[in-house]
């Protein structure tokens, strides 16, 4: 019994005397987050406002090129045949210059500011000009195609811009549909029915400080930190220079100051990939496997550890994405330190360095 029991305390001790920070400030190491749609438009200025019949309101995208609106006219099923643009109260360098039309029959389930692509959708017309001139609150008379199909929703891009370099944002007042050529056969788009903005172009959230780039997290140093601003679901990917490792646990450090921008849901994965993803990218050109994921309690005080979690995991990876799926309700995230921990399991070089191998063949 006393044998086992010295056994026992040696081979956990020899575990505990391997065990290794294995992130070091020389390792290679990116931030990553979400990529969104570029589409934005301000509170007063939504897609709704193309539909109210009203040249006094407009519908404004900070998207400009590739932004656009789905609609899902109130009167159902429809064939569209000829389409009216008119222009906004300024700023005739937001003009759009061409447009596409898409139709489609299913249940929409795109987003409002989303990508617009969460349906089947069939071509009408692509690329067609919208005939605006830089008269102001005017309409660009009427646009003619052929099509014979109904649809219940309809998805419309802005492609061109009349000046994309000086325009800041794409506008229009008002847009019309109708089921007849110029602009006869009643106009399906009424107002009251649904309509949701969208941008084919995507933007990336993370971005970060020069002074506090995800470099500042394995430094070494609690008075620095990586901050990322886009908040929630940013991270990073990091190389251990060390190689291949079976990580079984980390631990994170407080920044400096305002502990809502602490992390709380994270998701930790591995891969044996070439690292390939680019800075500030959303880091998935790698294949990840998830290691474990959960919820972390972040200290009161700032530069603290939080303590050490441990992670489930017996498989060796190259390099590791850390995901901080939710903070404490900041706008921002930001940590001071961030340490990988790699502790092997007892190996026979171990057990021969403890002297032991004997007395297990012994034991055998």
């Amino acid at each position: 019994m006393k044998i086992r029991y010295t056994l026992t305390a040696l081979l956990a001790t020899a575990a505990s005397a391997s065990a290794a920070n294995i992130l070091s400030p020389s390792d290679f190491i990116i931030a990553i987050g979400d990529v969104e749609s570029a589409s934005n438009y301000p509170g007063g200025e939504p897609p709704a406002a193309l539909l109210d019949q009203n040249s006094g309101t407009k519908y404004l995208n900070f998207g400009k090129e590739n932004s656009g609106f789905i609609v899902t006219p109130s009167g159902g099923s429809s064939v569209v045949q000829s389409a009216e643009f008119v222009s906004a109260n300024d700023a005739a360098e937001r003009d759009p210059l061409t447009y596409s039309l898409w139709g489609t029959n299913d249940t929409i389930a795109s987003i409002d500011g989303g990508l617009g692509n969460g349906e089947s959708w069939t071509p009408i017309v692509a690329g067609a000009s919208t005939g605006l001139s830089t008269n102001r609150l005017t309409s660009g008379g009427f646009d003619n195609f052929t099509n014979a199909a109904s649809y219940l929703s309809y998805r419309v891009s802005f492609d061109t811009l009349r000046d994309s370099g000086l325009a800041d944002s794409i506008q229009l007042a008002d847009m019309n549909h109708f089921g007849g050529a110029s602009g006869t056969g009643g106009n399906v788009l009424v107002s009251g029915s649904s309509v949701i903005a969208f941008d084919f172009d995507t933007v990336a959230t993370s971005g970060f400080p020069g002074a506090e780039s995800p470099t500042q997290a394995i430094d070494g140093d609690i008075s620095t930190k990586y901050l990322n601003f886009g908040g929630d679901n940013t991270g990073f990917i990091v190389t251990p220079g060390s190689g291949s490792s079976v990580v079984d646990g980390f631990t994170i450090t407080t920044g400096n100051d305002a502990p809502g921008r602490d992390p709380v849901g994270y998701s930790l994965f591995g891969t044996t990939d070439a690292i390939t993803s680019a800075e500030n990218s959303d880091g998935s050109a790698e294949n990840w496997i998830l290691i474990q994921s959960g919820t972390l309690t972040p200290p009161s005080g700032r530069g603290e550890e939080y303590g050490d979690v441990i992670a489930g995991n017996s498989s060796a990876y190259t390099s590791y994405r850390f995901d901080v799926d939710s903070n404490g309700g900041d706008g921002l995230m930001q940590f001071a330190e961030f340490q990988l921990h790699c502790i092997p399991e007892p190996s026979t070089g171990v057990l021969a360095l403890l002297g032991l191998m004997p007395l297990l063949r012994r034991k055998r």
